[in-house]
């Protein structure tokens, strides 16, 4: 079993997830996991191509931002490699460059100075083999086959990138002052990790350049446009030394283009180009051996179609404008790169990160069994959940990147087996009945209608649809029961369904609380009658012991007067 570690590239945004497996039904090789809540790129299996975070919309895929280290930088001295994309995704791309020779860029040379040295190298290799042989310029692919096509890993050229290359040129040109690369490539980030100090996107670039001068400005509106920003700055060139042919290695058919000035007459060639294609061409190549050169990019277009491109801007556009900047830089009269004043040293080791997962057999045929994969019929492949296969799907989650529930007919069999099981054991009578047929009946209904025929159980589903809002006393069984139904008509005259509430035993409670009020009322005026006539004893008891008294307190008052006269 290969680790599962998050990508220190692609960063994934757990809040915004909705769990919708867009990113994951569009990754080539699925190497993103969905378990506990969580969605995240999975670095052991990732060829960063940057589908994912292109197609996910709610933007819960995003790639690093090294933006921050770039200003670092600012008002020191630095060195940049160009990409020749950069011509393609820069509307006013010279006025981009007389900008960062403002803050503080001392050198601005073109990775297609590096791209001269590898188009020379690979014509030496090509020419001394006997087999077909791919290119390395592109990291995507070299990920792709590492991880997923290893057996296949001796076809590539084991030959640095021109980026790579180029470091190594201005690393002899200017030692250890700070580089930076800039693409509309994710995955070179990971590729020249500590080859370059700085690795950014066109995108990043432009987003830092723009930081930079509206924080000098001390001006707050973020949503203006750079081009706006430096629309009266002058143009500025890339120094010397100039590349001869290499400018096009980010169009379709570029590295060919460069290749080409090494050979008197055609070479076989062929240009292969998406991650999609690119697996399966690998997928169907065991038998294939004749020798041929391929050009492979796994973005469609090239580089100049790379993930963090401006998507408003039509491809055709961008090769225009590559084209025309380029017919602009070989009209200057621009010193020529000779490559033997500069050694580079261009040999590159390949390694083996083969994605393997060895689970059992019987481990993938228990959990398609958990799923209701019990038969063929149920093996849709349907790809809903994002694996192309139910297998694929199986082996995800028995090693702990999937979820068994990302399966839509799993979970709408689970569902639907719950509905059934309610229906079937709720205490209401359910009847389901068409004209003169009984559909369905649960086993409530079952119970309640024992011994009657159809006949009779549909004859009390039609009084109860005349009259579906009131409580109907009937006696069925010889037993007087109250029932409320509820009555609907299936869509597309699928049938009417009549549910009857059973009230006999609320209706039976509430008449015997009625019987316990009256019985208690007339407890009440009982013992209130017997209390009355009491009092009234009492009183007349009290009035005859009062008016006693009251004579006693007389003749005693008459005796006090009469002895009190006589002294």
């Amino acid at each position: 079993m290969i680790p599962i570690t998050k990508s220190r590239y692609i960063l994934s945004d757990k809040a915004n997830c909705t769990y919708c497996y867009k990113c994951l039904r569009n990754c080539p090789v699925k190497a993103i996991s969905f378990k506990n809540e969580e969605s995240f790129v999975i670095e052991e299996e990732c060829i960063l191509c940057g589908t994912c975070v292109n197609v996910c919309p709610q933007n819960a895929k995003q790639y690093r931002r090294d933006i921050n280290e770039f200003l670092s930088l600012v008002r020191k001295p630095f060195v940049l490699s160009l990409a020749p994309s950069f011509y393609a995704y820069f509307t006013e791309p010279f006025k981009v460059l007389t900008l960062l020779k403002q803050i503080g860029c001392v050198y601005i040379s073109e990775t297609s100075i590096g791209a001269e040295y590898v188009t020379k190298e690979y014509m030496k290799v090509f020419a001394q083999s006997d087999r077909p042989q791919i290119t390395t310029a592109c990291p995507v692919v070299v990920e792709l086959v590492e991880k997923y096509f290893s057996e296949y890993v001796d076809y590539l050229i084991k030959v640095k990138s021109p980026a790579g290359a180029h470091a190594q040129f201005l690393s002899h040109l200017f030692g250890n002052l700070p580089k930076v690369f800039v693409s509309p490539c994710i995955a070179k980030k990971k590729e020249l990790e500590g080859v370059y100090d700085v690795v950014l996107t066109y995108e990043e670039l432009e987003n830092a350049l723009k930081s930079v001068i509206l924080q000098e400005e001390k001006n707050e509106e973020d949503s203006v446009s750079l081009d706006d920003l430096i629309e009266k700055l002058s143009e500025s060139y890339p120094d010397a030394p100039y590349p001869n042919r290499a400018r096009f290695y980010p169009s379709s058919g570029g590295i060919v283009y460069s290749a080409t000035s090494y050979f008197n007459e055609t070479f076989p060639h062929y240009v292969l180009e998406g991650v999609e294609n690119i697996i399966s061409f690998f997928k169907t190549f065991s038998d294939f051996n004749e020798k041929v050169f391929i050009e492979a990019s796994a973005c469609v277009g090239g580089c100049i179609n790379g993930p963090t491109m401006k998507k408003q801007d039509n491809i055709l556009f961008r090769r225009v404008r590559l084209q025309n900047a380029v017919k602009r830089l070989e009209e200057l009269s621009v010193k020529k790169l000779d490559m033997f004043s500069v050694p580079v040293d261009l040999k590159r080791s390949l390694k083996v990160k083969k994605v393997e997962y060895n689970v059992p057999e019987s481990e993938i045929e228990r959990i398609l069994s958990e799923m209701g994969k019990t038969e063929p019929s149920k093996i849709l492949n349907c790809t809903g959940c994002g694996y192309e296969t139910c297998r694929e799907k199986a082996v995800a989650v028995a090693v702990g990147k999937a979820e068994k529930e990302m399966c839509f007919a799993y979970l709408v069999e689970k569902v639907s087996s719950v509905s059934n099981l309610v229906v079937e054991e709720t205490p209401n009578a359910i009847v389901i009945f068409k004209e003169s047929n009984i559909l369905y009946i649960n086993n409530s209904a079952k119970e309640l209608f024992s011994s009657y025929s159809d006949d009779m159980i549909i004859s009390i589903c039609l009084r109860a649809k005349e009259s579906p809002n009131r409580i109907h006393e009937l006696y069925i069984n010889s037993r007087k029961v109250y029932l409320y139904p509820k009555v609907f008509d299936l869509p597309d005259n699928g049938g009417t369904v009549v549910l009857f509430v059973d009230l006999t035993e609320m209706v039976h409670q509430r008449e015997h609380m009625n019987e316990l009020r009256r019985r208690t009322i007339e407890k009440i005026d009982e013992v209130l009658n017997e209390q009355m006539k009491l009092a009234q004893d009492i009183a007349s008891l009290l009035g005859e012991s009062i008016a006693e008294t009251k004579s006693r307190f007389a003749e005693f008052k008459k005796f006090l007067g009469e002895e009190n006269a006589d002294k």
